[in-house]
């Protein structure tokens, strides 16, 4: 049927636009919600939601997690939501959207480091080469003219892609995967994240009366487009796409994230901007192309990157 021919495609451009989106909608969420409540309180209703539709519509109910799996889940929600997300909100309180999606765009080269090391295995010339070019063109972006994208929150927003890269790995290396993995793992992240931002104190700045619209607006889109739609899309494509075709979205989404901050936010595009994302999108194109075999088991790796 054709319509079942082009839904792959559909779904690839859904991916695109929906994941490069959500750093808009942080940028604009965190503007009025302090970042750690957001994140939290964000993958605790993902999650639950996410579980309910398990629950409801799958043919056979899934059991819980053992004590050890869940042990697990919680390691990875951490990594990937508490330092990886939660990193990135924080910087986003201080780094245009579009910036902040240009650096995150740097997590290939993460990977293959990690990777690389876990397996005891020497880094290829295409991945030298990757890195090199991505991380020039993170020194182009930290040198942006307003100074808005200051050294600090940079290595702000590279610690928690590298937190991301590592849980990926880190749940790469576990092989019984549950199906009830990746809402507890937006459970288990969300919870460790609201305690965290009340023990920083963000309650005490935080009024229900003082949220914009435009707040709530992000954080509605970052629950339904980026968590749900989102990764709904991505695990479809996974499926029924070539992997060469899926990494598309590693480059893709800053392009889509630097556009809408531009249009939506007014966010000024400068030389640094186009000059630095350039270098990091070709350095994430590089590592791709010359790694195309291990192209499909990162893909499922990072199916939940955007979500």
């Amino acid at each position: 049927m054709p319509a079942k021919r082009y839904l792959p495609w559909i779904c690839l451009v859904a991916v695109w636009i929906l994941w490069g989106s959500t750093y808009s909608a942080i940028r604009v969420g965190v503007e009025t919600i302090p970042p750690y409540l957001m994140i939290g309180v964000r993958y605790l209703i993902a999650g639950g939601l996410l579980w309910a539709l398990q629950a409801a519509f799958a043919k056979q109910k899934p059991s819980l997690p053992s004590p050890e799996q869940l042990g697990r889940i919680a390691t990875t929600g951490i990594l990937l939501l508490v330092f990886g997300n939660g990193f990135l909100a924080v910087a986003e309180t201080r780094v245009p959207s579009g910036i902040a999606a240009l650096i995150v765009a740097s997590l290939p080269i993460f990977m293959l480091i990690l990777e690389a090391i876990r397996t005891r295995s020497a880094m290829g010339r295409s991945s030298i080469a990757g890195l090199v070019f991505g991380s020039a063109g993170i020194v182009l972006l930290v040198g942006e003219p307003s100074g808005r994208a200051n050294v600090f929150y940079a290595a702000l927003i590279l610690a928690g892609t590298f937190a991301w890269a590592l849980g990926t790995i880190y749940a790469r290396s576990k092989k019984d995967h549950h199906p009830l993995t990746v809402p507890f793992e937006m459970i288990a992240g969300g919870a460790v994240a609201v305690v965290l931002g009340l023990a920083l104190g963000e309650a005490s700045h935080f009024s229900l009366a003082r949220v914009s619209g435009a707040s709530w607006l992000g954080m509605l889109w970052l629950i339904t487009g980026g968590a749900m739609a989102g990764y709904t899309a991505f695990a479809y494509i996974v499926r029924t796409l070539p992997a060469a075709t899926v990494a598309t979205y590693a480059y893709v989404n800053p392009v889509v994230a630097v556009i809408l901050g531009a249009t939506l936010l007014r966010e000024p595009i400068t030389w640094n901007v186009l000059a630095g994302g350039g270098f990091v999108l070709v350095s994430v194109l590089i590592i791709l192309l010359g790694n195309r075999p291990k192209a499909a088991s990162v893909q499922a790796d990072l199916a939940e990157e955007a979500a």
